[in-house]
């Protein structure tokens, strides 16, 4: 088989379960690098590289050229791993290889640990913090207001519309993950907060702008995310994911039901 019609077959895969665009894009980059390697050490060009002749040489001399040539974090390692993993998980029997190479190795620093959620308290100084010495304070609080209230993810978070606000019927839609569109509740802080926003806002525009006018892109959120918790003093770095976890915990904590909490995260199984 093809490296390019492996890496096809992978990523219709991801995006057949759902990733979101900005994982799959992320993916296919990790991917192209891997194959650029690949050939790279076997001489052969990327067009007419074979899947069989990646896997012969191993998953772990892809790492340790990350770690010693391109001086990669391990966090970015980690991740380039995943994207190779997902690679021969989706594809290594119907290419008919013997094994999956990429199972022999072992994520940078040992396994991986999970997302940690933020405590009440650090959720709320989150919020405050997030209007300190910033140029749009109500755009940068609402973002993490719904975060933390709402669970969205990142790209259905980046993906909003002006007109995804119904402040009639206080919700909201959302469709940043492909066919995965769901429409939620909104609090009456966040309705209250967007009421004000809008208004500053042309109605057809995307939500979230950034200093160009054009769409705020997700590093933009992120970066929003760690000024905050810096301002509010929080000892570890937030993200995105951290802020969608802590409202999970939450919607536990406020008693609501497993069915409940996957209807309002658009989660197959709430975990």
């Amino acid at each position: 088989m093809l490296y390019s019609e492996a890496v096809d077959l992978a990523l219709a895969e991801l995006g057949a379960r759902s990733r979101c665009r900005q994982t799959v894009a992320a993916y296919r980059a990790d991917l192209r690098l891997y194959g650029r390697f690949c050939s790279e050490r076997t001489q052969v060009s990327r067009s007419d590289l074979a899947l069989e002749a990646c896997a012969a040489l191993g998953v772990e001399r892809y790492l340790m050229y990350l770690r010693a040539e391109r001086r990669n974090a391990p966090a970015t390692i980690a991740r380039r791993l995943a994207a190779v993993r997902a690679l021969y998980r989706a594809v290594w029997r119907l290419a008919g290889l013997s094994r999956d190479p990429s199972r022999e190795v072992a994520y940078p620093g040992g396994p991986r640990r999970g997302v940690r959620a933020l405590r009440v308290q650090e959720a709320q100084s989150l919020v405050r913090a997030a209007t300190a010495a910033s140029r749009t304070p109500l755009r940068d609080a609402l973002m993490l207001l719904l975060l933390v209230s709402n669970g969205l993810t990142l790209a259905e978070l980046t993906a909003l519309n002006c007109d995804d606000i119904d402040l009639a019927r206080r919700v909201m839609r959302v469709s940043g993950r492909p066919q995965a569109e769901r429409t939620v509740p909104l609090s009456s802080d966040a309705a209250a907060l967007l009421r004000r926003y809008l208004r500053t806002l042309p109605a057809a525009s995307p939500l979230w702008g950034n200093r160009t006018g054009g769409r705020l892109s997700a590093r933009g959120v992120q970066y929003v995310c760690a000024r905050a918790a810096h301002r509010a003093g929080l000892a570890r770095p937030v993200s995105a994911q951290a802020l969608r976890v802590t409202a999970l915990q939450l919607m536990r904590a406020a008693g609501a039901s497993e069915a409940t909490i996957r209807a309002l995260l658009g989660l197959r199984r709430a975990g």
